[in-house]
């Protein structure tokens, strides 16, 4: 009797830590199909002979109030705008600054290429560049801060050898064929961000920053004042070996 009795509560034991095991599977995979990957081994990067995690995350740098919407900007405005961090000459909210860091514990090295996808509300343009943080000095006080920088400069929309659409993108597929499954160079070259960036190794994370904003494409667009969520952004990172991970922000 007494035998019959420690089988039972043996088998409740059993199927007690067997039911937790498959409640944490259920979460952490529904965590990981969110955050990390559309691949069917989570965020798991398999290439030669190593098993790596592979993670990616999104945080919004600039802190400016967004009351009012962003401010629509004309593309050459850029630069000027990351350095003043995003704020226009009268202070409002004229884009928005974004860290995407990348990691691995992998010890050899992994190349990844990345790519934006945007999303708009009706009638809303957006843009985006990648942009790059420098530490200043301030001269009479010997202050430190971090401005953000583009690779080009407000005049250089002046000189006719300048390809504008290689620095700025548009975030959007060139065609209906194209979607998140199947990003690559040629046909995403509009939500193209990085290309064969390096992780792993020595360096377990890289940082990327962009700068997204609303288009001034010349016309009314008052219509947009109050748009506080006029977008929402997917960035997916590819890894050479086939690998994806994406995160959605806004």
């Amino acid at each position: 009797m007494n035998k019959k009795v420690n089988d039972r509560d043996s088998k409740k034991v059993f199927y007690f830590f067997l039911g937790c095991i498959l409640l944490s599977l259920i979460i952490i995979g529904a965590t990981f199909a969110y955050f990390v990957a559309s691949t069917s081994d989570g965020n798991t990067v398999y290439g030669g002979t190593y098993t790596t995690s592979f993670s990616l995350s999104v945080t919004k740098v600039t802190s400016i109030d967004m009351a009012y919407g962003l401010v629509p900007m004309k593309n050459k405005e850029a630069p000027h705008a990351a350095e003043q961090k995003c704020k226009d000459d009268y202070g409002n909210a004229g884009c928005q600054i974004y860290k995407i860091t990348v990691s691995t514990d992998s010890t050899d090295p992994i190349f990844v290429d990345g790519y934006l996808v945007l999303t708009n509300k009706d009638g809303v343009q957006t843009r985006f560049t990648r942009v790059y943080p420098n530490e200043v000095v301030d001269e009479e006080t010997g202050d430190k801060t971090t401005i953000f920088k583009a690779n080009y400069t407000k005049e250089d929309f002046d000189d006719v050898s300048f390809n504008e659409n290689d620095v700025i993108k548009d975030g959007q597929f060139s065609n209906e064929q194209n979607s998140v499954e199947n990003m690559n160079h040629t046909d995403n070259y509009n939500c193209l961000l990085a290309e064969n960036e390096e992780v792993g190794g020595s360096n377990d994370s890289i940082d990327i920053y962009v700068m997204v904003w609303v288009y001034d494409n010349g016309l009314n667009q008052d219509y947009m004042q109050g748009l506080s969520l006029a977008y929402t952004g997917l960035a997916v990172f590819n890894t050479a070996q086939g690998n994806e991970i994406k995160a959605t922000f806004d």
